[in-house]
């Protein structure tokens, strides 16, 4: 596991100008440590993870996803609750490998 910050959680964000990468470590989320890349808010590790460029075949192929993640859950806005169940979320996985 990569090294966590001294934050203890995301909504610290403002209190910290290093790369806005949530790391999860199981227990809680923290921002990385590390020194944001120019113009991105990511340090250049994490900003390769997130950043996909436009018009690129790898922009078409998030925007796939996220379409189908939407159409599988219902549309923008999920109902309120406690969480999807385990059932629920291995379905959604399948049906968006199925997409890719």
């Amino acid at each position: 596991m990569q090294a966590l910050s001294r934050l203890s959680a995301p909504e610290d964000r403002h209190a910290c100008p290093g790369c806005a990468y949530i790391l999860d470590d199981g227990d809680s989320c923290r921002f990385c440590d590390g020194v944001p890349r120019r113009g991105s808010p990511y340090c250049p590790q994490h900003h390769a993870l997130c950043h996909v460029a436009n018009g690129t075949a790898e922009e078409a192929r998030r925007l796939r996803e996220v379409e189908e993640l939407a159409r599988v859950v219902g549309g923008r806005r999920g109902a309120e609750g406690v969480g999807p169940s385990r059932r629920f979320l291995k379905r959604l996985e399948r049906a968006v490998q199925s997409s890719l």
